[in-house]
């Protein structure tokens, strides 16, 4: 089982990736897995609380409703 550290490693490091993807840009669209489209502060909560119920979470670069965004993506490993 991970301690609390490495759980807040694996958000933090997602968080990071994220602002990686975004830079200086705002209103940047976030696409969670299950479709729905959300801000970045919305899709940092997403990012925080999966890795909090065991999921492993990633994010990349894509295109949401013509626009440049994010595509995040959780998924369990066993």
């Amino acid at each position: 089982m991970p301690s609390n550290a490495d759980i807040e490693m694996r958000w933090v490091e997602a968080w990071n990736d994220l602002y990686d993807l975004i830079g200086k840009r705002t209103n940047v669209p976030c696409c969670l897995d299950s479709g729905q489209v959300v801000d970045v502060e919305a899709c940092k909560g997403w990012l925080q609380e999966s890795v909090y119920q065991g999921w492993e979470v990633k994010v990349e670069a894509g295109y949401i409703l013509g626009k440049k965004g994010v595509l995040a993506s959780r998924w369990r490993s066993f």
